[in-house]
């Protein structure tokens, strides 16, 4: 189990598939070199939040955001993807996806990335869903 605080401050723990979508969140959402005692976890997100819409910073930022997944050594080699569903002057949404070893069904998330009043934000749009098996 790994602890987590829900936004009124309680205590949250997290177990299995739940803490490995906490650790990539929390990989995406810390800027690279920030850690004392790991200067290589995190991302370069931030960087890519003035950059032009262009093919080249897009295939940039997709490849940043994969490269993140693809270091936590819980995924499936080769099922990490991203996608950009929105790119404009006032940040970036994107989604991605993995499957975890041993796991048959794809996890997302999708999340938002910006630059306001000088300060990073980012925030999760959507937690990954979760199939009610009376459904299926």
């Amino acid at each position: 189990m790994q602890a987590r605080v829900a936004a009124n401050g309680e205590l949250i723990l997290t177990d299995g598939a739940d803490t490995g979508v906490q650790d990539i969140w929390l990989a995406i959402y810390t800027y690279v070199g920030t850690l004392f005692y790991d200067t290589e976890f995190g991302s370069r997100i931030p960087d890519w939040f003035k950059e032009e819409n262009t093919t080249a910073n897009r295939l940039g930022f997709i490849a940043e955001v994969k490269r993140i997944v693809r270091k936590d050594p819980r995924v499936q080699p080769g099922t990490e993807r991203c996608s950009i569903s929105a790119w404009d002057n006032t940040g970036i949404t994107a989604e991605a996806a993995w499957q975890w070893i041993g796991d048959d069904h794809p996890y997302n998330l999708v999340f938002r990335a910006s630059a306001e009043d000088g300060a990073v934000k980012l925030k999760q749009v959507l937690a990954d869903v979760r199939p009610d098996a009376s459904t299926l």
